[in-house]
């Protein structure tokens, strides 16, 4: 395997790896998973979507069937 010399995007420190393009330094990839969890840690989760079959369960049915006004 070849082994490229780069400059680390962030700190401009220098690095050797396999991949040809440049990005973080070691230091600085542990730096921005933590930035990342942090973040990941403050935003609430998204409401679940509910998939198809749990949207219909979940609609109130006649005789069996639900009502299409209710689908939308």
């Amino acid at each position: 395997m070849q082994t490229f010399s780069h400059k680390c995007l962030k700190c401009d420190a220098k690095y050797s790896d396999t991949d040809p393009d440049p990005y973080y330094c070691d230091s600085c990839k542990i730096e921005v998973k933590r930035i990342a969890a942090e973040v990941d840690a403050k935003v609430k989760p998204s409401k679940k979507k509910m998939g198809s079959m749990e949207l219909y369960d979940s609609l109130p049915k006649v005789r069996g069937f639900v009502n299409a006004k209710d689908i939308l």
